[in-house]
């Protein structure tokens, strides 16, 4: 009889922990903090960055703390973006990049960029 009790409570156990992933995966967040982007219009950008470089289409960074401005025909987003990689569209050659010793370390002054941030 006791043997049987340690049976089911092993069964249990078990099946108690089989539900922990369900659980978890029922926790959905209703709301994303994060700025909506779009490929469309201007953004301009203004902060310290970390190894600055062209890529491709775009340009990519590390964005030690940036203040960002996008704008679109109908909206106009702005946000804080600290300590993420971070990549935006070719550059509008208007404003200011500063790039410190081999690239390393900038500050950007109003750089204006085509298309929205990725970060």
């Amino acid at each position: 009889m006791n043997i049987k009790r340690k049976i089911i409570g092993i069964l249990v156990c078990f099946l108690m922990l089989a539900t922990v992933p369900l659980a978890a995966g029922m926790a959905v967040e209703s709301e994303s903090n994060d700025a909506q982007t779009t490929d469309v219009g201007r953004t301009i950008i203004r902060g310290f960055v970390f190894n600055y470089r062209p890529s491709g289409f775009g340009h990519k960074f590390f964005a030690l703390r940036v203040h960002f401005v996008e704008i679109t025909g109908t909206t106009r987003t702005t946000g804080v973006i600290t300590m993420k990689p971070v990549t935006v569209g070719r550059e509008a050659n208007i404003g200011f990049n500063y790039c410190g010793p081999f690239g390393m370390f900038g500050y950007m002054f109003g750089s204006t960029f085509k298309g929205g941030v990725e970060y």
